[in-house]
């Protein structure tokens, strides 16, 4: 698997409560399974973006409440709720 994200985070007010993020990322993985004889061919690359709110809950250990929505393909869509952040 290939995984690639980037995202951009901005504030909304100027106290830091609220805050926002776009974000675009991208995967692909290899045609055939690892126990499988194979090249370690990537065949596709699946993208997906999306926008989001941080609601900051605690200042000093930075914990938000993340509210996320994202697309990617063929329709595909969802809506992504995370307390913390991933990194």
């Amino acid at each position: 698997m290939i995984y690639l994200e980037a995202e951009y985070r901005f504030g909304i007010t100027n106290n830091g409560l609220l805050g926002a993020v776009i974000f675009a990322n991208a995967q692909s993985f290899s045609r055939n399974l690892p126990n499988q004889i194979s090249s370690n061919q990537i065949f596709l690359i699946s993208p997906g973006f999306g926008a989001g709110l941080r609601i900051k809950l605690n200042k000093y250990s930075n914990t938000n409440l993340c509210v996320d929505y994202g697309f990617g393909l063929n329709g595909s869509k969802g809506l992504f709720l995370n307390l913390g952040e991933v990194f």
